[in-house]
């Protein structure tokens, strides 16, 4: 249940492979100026599994997406669009308009600071320069996608982070993105904090959460009233997502509630999980998985089975471009070396779902 151990007589075998491993990983792509962000999983056809998507970004800013079949990703070069997130801009996925297909949105930042949405078909992203708000994460904020008054269409949020720590929401029309001055939380996400969306008490509205990692390592809750996010110094958690490891979000008991989820990489690679009860998250020490996420690879959530359980999924990318998926049984993630697509993702592309910081 908590992934495939390595026997004792296998271990100097193994800690080669891995030291062999690291030394061919590729560079961490070069996040946006100022900081990462936390990108979520897409159903881009509306079957009811969570696809993947990938953006070259640069000059020639192609869209990529590899369909699921619930036991692989299908199409290596199926561009799904041909001018979108451009350069340095943050590309993210969210169902804008609520007609179940997920579609996808890049914010240039900087001080222009415009959104632009390409609407899925179900076979591919149109519209390319249709801009859904003009100033909205200015600068090095961070933005993020989640539905936060219920209404069935993705919102977007911005974390202005530092010193003020403002956090701003602009609501989903299912035309275009509305408010840019609507506060929604006035101290969240500190400093240098991973923030993240989720719907952590299953009443159907997304709410907000913060890792401070390092050595505290406290994870803080601010739950969605529709108009608001409410509770500054909530603290759902005491020890998760330590030092450098790089935390995300899913349902992975399919209980409606989202958990989350720690990748420590590097050499070890483990994987933990904290279950929400609606109020706290639960566990510490529950390694669900031993060996994911190797080195700097980039992981990922999603429902890639369309069981309702939030699986796991990590991108190589440099030369070889492997994803590799573990399922959800509901209290682990089985399956190390499934290899579900062997070409995406290539070099330095940004895919999603995926946690780049």
């Amino acid at each position: 249940m908590l992934g495939n151990r390595r026997l004792l007589a296998l271990s100097a075998i193994a800690a080669v492979t891995v030291a062999a491993q690291l030394q061919s990983l590729p560079a961490a792509a070069a996040p946006p100026p100022g900081g990462g962000f936390s990108g979520v999983a897409g159903d881009f056809n509306g079957d009811g599994r969570d696809d993947i998507v990938t953006f070259t970004r640069g000059a020639s800013a192609d869209v990529y997406v590899a369909l699921s079949n619930g036991s692989s990703f299908r199409g290596t070069g199926v561009k799904w669009h041909d001018y979108f997130a451009a350069g340095t801009e943050t590309p993210l996925v969210g169902d804008f308009n609520g007609d179940g297909k997920d579609d996808i949105a890049t914010f240039t930042r900087g001080a222009a600071a415009d959104v632009y949405v390409a609407l899925s078909t179900g076979s591919s992203f149109r519209g390319t320069g249709v801009k859904w708000h003009d100033f909205f994460a200015v600068g090095s904020e961070t933005p993020a996608v989640g539905d936060f008054n219920g209404d069935g269409k993705d919102d977007i949020v911005t974390f202005t982070r530092g010193a003020a720590a403002d956090v701003y929401v602009a609501l989903s029309t299912g035309t275009r993105f509305v408010g840019t001055g609507w506060k929604w939380h006035d101290f969240f996400a500190v400093g240098a904090e991973i923030p993240a969306v989720g719907d952590f008490t299953g009443d159907g509205k997304d709410d907000i959460v913060t890792f401070t990692r390092g050595a505290a390592a406290d994870v803080y809750v601010a739950r969605s009233t529709g108009s608001g996010f409410v509770g500054t110094g909530w603290k759902w958690h005491d020890f998760f997502a330590v030092g450098s490891e790089l935390p995300s979000v899913g349902d992975f008991n399919h209980d409606g509630r989202d958990d989350i989820v720690t990748f420590t990489r590097g050499a070890a690679a483990d994987v933990y999980v904290a279950r929400s009860t609606g109020s706290g998250f639960v566990g510490t020490g529950w390694k669900w998985h031993d060996f994911f996420a190797v080195g700097s690879e980039i992981p990922g959530t999603g429902d890639f089975t369309g069981d309702g359980r939030d699986d796991i999924v990590t991108f190589t990318r440099g030369a070889a471009a492997d994803v590799y998926v573990a399922r959800s049984t509901g209290s682990g993630f089985a399956g190390t070396g499934w290899k579900w697509h062997d070409f995406f993702a290539v070099g330095a592309e940004i895919p999603q779902p995926g946690v780049l910081w």
